[in-house]
């Protein structure tokens, strides 16, 4: 039975951090444009595939106003995307153009210390292990390091709640660097560059103080890449050359709901607008308790040529 599509924003990385989660209604959903008639390529693309296992669940809505939704649900993370889409430009699948609502790729919250003299990083294990090839790095003063360090051993495949780095003079670590790897969104179709890993995406932070910090990543970053056509092969649509689902006809209410619940709240926030009728649910994570949410204050990208030195956490520590 397919779970109903509803909009939840997670605010942070970590499987029981504050969610938020919206009850929309029209009111505060901005237009979708109309759209011209599909032609018949276009349409044999339109339904609703959901997939369902033990523990997930993923569906997604291709709607006839070229609008579509893709909604994940297992373990502790729930993702909702929405965007628009088109026919590939050799005509055989479909092209999404995700809506994206802006969110940290690298959570970081911060605890002052008091009377300290040090920084303290703390990594978050779980949500770290699925960043790709993640990378650290701190420094005295703004400008950028000229080496970043792998967090991790290549080999590893087991997973602590927390990695906790020897406490550093807060002069010295006045900004740190996280990052990972990943492909180039603005190379061709089907290039090198854009299939593999070819270069590492770094998030700077600046600290005011000795204290505590604990940083994550935002885990749905990594869960599906819809950068690249996905495929119709018989009835069967494919994303990232893996099977989703077989195409099945979508009802109007079942669209309707995609929309109300998914694509326009989406479409909302991505615009700067703030649903209404929505009610903020509690903190209840202990770990975030008396954190400050840090903001990046730079976004840049390092070629993996600057990726060196011995990991900052050994296999022996696994």
């Amino acid at each position: 039975m397919p779970t109903t599509y509803r909009f939840m924003q997670r605010t942070t990385a970590f499987t029981s951090a504050l969610t938020l989660v919206f009850f929309v209604t029209a009111t505060v959903t901005p237009s979708i444009e109309a759209a011209t008639p599909l032609v018949p390529a276009e349409r044999s693309l339109v339904g609703e595939y959901v997939q369902s296992g033990r523990e997930t669940i993923a569906q997604m809505a291709v709607l006839d106003d070229r609008t579509f939704c893709f909604a994940f649900v297992g373990g502790s993370v729930d993702l909702l995307l929405a965007g628009h889409w088109k026919l590939a430009p050799d005509g055989k699948g479909i092209q999404f153009d995700e809506v994206k609502v802006p969110k940290l790729q690298f959570p970081a919250f911060a605890t002052p210390s008091q009377g300290g003299v040090n920084n303290t990083f703390e990594i978050d294990g779980y949500s770290m292990s699925n960043a790709v090839k993640p990378v650290f790095a701190y420094s005295a003063t703004n400008a950028e390091p000229t080496e970043f360090r792998p967090l991790f051993a290549p080999t590893h495949n087991s997973w602590a709640e927390r990695y906790t780095l020897p406490p550093v003079p807060a002069a010295q670590a006045r900004y740190f660097y996280i990052g990972s790897a990943e492909n180039d969104p603005d190379a061709p179709y089907g290039s090198a560059a854009r299939n593999g890993p070819k270069r590492h995406k770094v998030v700077q932070y600046e600290l005011r103080g000795p204290g505590k910090v604990l940083v994550g990543f935002n885990a749905e970053q990594n869960l599906i890449d819809l950068s690249q056509p996905a495929r119709m092969l018989g009835d069967t649509l494919h994303l990232s050359a893996q099977p989703l689902a077989k195409r099945r006809p979508i009802s109007s209410e079942r669209a309707e709901e995609a929309r109300e619940g998914c694509i326009r709240p989406i479409f909302a926030l991505a615009a700067g607008k703030t649903p209404t009728g929505g009610q903020e649910g509690e903190n209840t994570n202990p770990d975030l308790k008396g954190r400050a949410e840090l903001v990046p204050i730079k976004t840049f990208y390092v070629d993996p040529a600057r990726i060196k030195g011995a990991p900052w956490f050994s296999a022996k520590e696994f």
